[in-house]
């Protein structure tokens, strides 16, 4: 094999034997995985109402900046002060609280004005007050101007496992491949230095 070849392939000792472009892959794949990771953590609470399963998810902030989220689309009981009511019952206090941890998320249903004010009319379940007892589900309005726990929903996947999203298997795929290089990289050096001589 010619020395420039041979060159080429070796190291000099104390060099990194992992070459820049396989750490910056292995890197990719890592902060790829921890996202896959991360997403995967964050999941809705399931409840029933209604004989249906629903993944309900909260948000914080004021009705009047995210008008967008109170519709039936996004609040299946939007409209409908029963089924708020269900919906409040069904989850309790399970996907967070309102008013230091005593009242759960508001489910709005209604939003009416009374001069330049918007209102909101939710229902809500008391987790822990003095006043009320706990598990209490009753409703009451708010103001639309004020930040709050609102909660909202879809309905649940009817799959049992969720699949893996593809950001991670293209980080697998990458991961494979480089590995892949390195070893071919590592047998050809070992070749090389099987058959090298010393002049």
């Amino acid at each position: 094999m010619p020395r420039s070849a041979l060159a080429r392939l070796a190291r000099p000792a104390g060099s990194p034997l992992i070459g820049p472009r396989i750490q910056a892959a292995l890197g990719a794949v890592a902060a790829v995985a921890a996202i896959g990771l991360s997403q995967e953590s964050a999941q809705a609470y399931v409840v029933s109402v209604g004989g249906v399963q629903y993944d309900v998810t909260t948000f914080t902030g004021t009705y009047n900046d995210n008008t967008s989220n109170f519709q039936i689309g996004m609040m299946p009981w939007w409209g409908n002060q029963t089924a708020a009511l269900e919906f409040a019952s069904a989850v309790g206090t399970e996907a967070g609280t309102n008013w230091d941890g005593e009242i759960g998320a508001y489910f709005g249903y209604s939003q009416s004005t009374y001069e330049t004010y918007n209102y909101v009319t939710s229902a809500h379940t008391h987790s822990s007050n003095s006043m009320y007892p706990n598990g209490l589900t009753h409703d009451g309005w708010v103001s639309g101007d004020q930040d709050f726990l609102w909660a909202k929903a879809t309905l649940a996947s009817p799959s049992a496992a969720p699949a893996p999203g593809p950001l991670p298997i293209l980080g697998a795929a990458a991961a494979f491949g480089a590995s892949r290089k390195l070893r071919r990289r590592m047998k050809a050096i070992k070749v090389v230095a099987s058959t090298a001589t010393v002049v």
